[in-house]
């Protein structure tokens, strides 16, 4: 049945073509452009070798095709909406860099009030994001703790009209999950932000999670490790309102609804109990360090946690003299999560595979920590490039 309607289909198309054709050719648009009506080309060993003849008659085809004005206008309305339409959205092709300096195609979703990157499975990207935790992990002290979070993005808990154009973020998390080392305690994220999808938990306009989302996933990490999360409630809520994220600059916002978003953070550290310093790596391979911020009050947007991303952040709370050290390897969706962490433990310390270019082993020797979290944001495991910057640390 399924091949008979392509045939059909494909008939269907095929006639609609040759009627076109048989119509009168719509001379007024070529007149409107300023030129003449295509010719055939001479045929020879020249033309035809070098195309000239292949494009003379692709010319000549498209001058001839009745009511060419109104297909070329409908032609340009669709490509200037930089995408294709839906009945209740708009699907979108541009590129995407997640900071290693590779690009590849992505694909987003604009409805519902959201721009949202969707998501395509690739099995062999799974496997090798595993191998490269697993790498990690087999290198480790056997005292260290480890800990492997993945986390979704908010098409997955849309209506299935929409997470349904994508392939499951869930069954790959689960695929990932299944491949690692028994000694990798994975973090359910996913399931802790289905059950509060009606709250602010995701931009609109961004990739990333807000404050309110990561605190879902922190609790969640917290449980994992048989310890107890602090209350969200127990905390001052301040705002930075109407910023653009990072997926608006890749639509035509005149034609997508998507009303900015806002910053919403918890002020975690009233009594100025935690530091934070910087690190990069010198050419000899020393650490250096530069001062920062755990909130950086001048930016308006995502980077408002830590100033962006950096090499090496290094947490301190004072109020947990005796806690544990906690190292994570992340992108920046970490960033938002980092500022809950801290609460729990004595230092934590953020490294971005990204852009620090030292060995792991200098930074375990350095901070002796007592657990690891690896915590990345679905669509990062599709990248080639950082699996093998992950797998390279050693």
């Amino acid at each position: 049945m399924k091949n008979k309607t392509t045939a059909c289909a494909f008939v269907i198309m095929i006639a609609a073509f040759i009627v076109m054709l048989l119509l009168p050719a719509d001379r007024d648009s070529i007149t409107a452009e300023n030129r003449s009506m295509s010719t055939m080309p001479p045929i020879n060993a020249e033309t035809a070798f070098s195309g000239e003849f292949a494009q003379g008659v692709e010319g000549v085809i498209g001058d001839n095709i009745g009511y060419r004005a109104a297909l070329t206008d409908f032609s340009k309305k669709l490509g200037s909406a930089k995408g294709f339409l839906l009945r209740d959205g708009q699907i979108i092709s541009t590129n995407k860099d997640i900071g290693t300096g590779t690009v590849q195609k992505q694909t987003l979703l604009a409805a519902d009030n959201k721009i949202m990157e969707m998501f395509i499975k690739n099995t062999a990207q799974e496997t090798m994001y595993a191998e490269a935790v697993n790498s990690i992990v087999w290198n480790l002290p056997d005292n260290i703790k480890v800990f492997s979070m993945l986390v979704p993005t908010q098409i997955e808990f849309c209506e299935p009209i929409y997470k349904n154009l994508q392939d499951s973020q869930k069954d790959a998390i689960n695929s990932i999950y299944s491949k690692l080392d028994s000694r990798i305690t994975a973090v359910d994220a996913y399931g802790a932000l289905e059950r509060h999808t009606d709250e602010y938990i995701y931009f609109r306009t961004d990739h990333h999670w807000t404050q309110l989302g990561a605190y879902y996933a922190y609790r969640e990490f917290m449980d994992s490790g048989g310890s107890a999360a602090v209350s969200k409630d127990d905390f001052d809520i301040n705002s930075i309102h109407r910023f653009l994220g990072s997926l608006s600059d890749r639509v035509n916002l005149s034609e997508v609804s998507a009303p900015p978003d806002t910053i919403e953070w918890y002020d975690v550290d009233k009594n100025n109990s935690v530091t934070v310093r910087m690190h990069d790596i010198s050419e000899n391979g020393e650490l250096t360090d530069y001062n920062g911020v755990m909130y950086e009050r001048t930016k308006t947007d995502y980077t408002f946690f830590f100033g962006s991303d950096h090499p090496v952040v290094e947490m301190t709370n004072a109020d947990n003299p005796d806690g544990k050290t906690l190292i994570i390897l992340k992108e920046s969706y970490c960033n938002a999560l980092a500022p809950w962490l801290i609460k729990n433990y004595r230092s934590v310390i953020l490294v971005d595979p990204r852009i620090y270019r030292g060995r792991l082993d200098t930074l375990i020797n350095e901070f002796t920590p007592d657990e690891m979290l690896i915590i990345n944001y679905i669509f990062t495991t599709n990248f080639s490039d950082y699996c093998l910057l992950l797998k390279n640390m050693y």
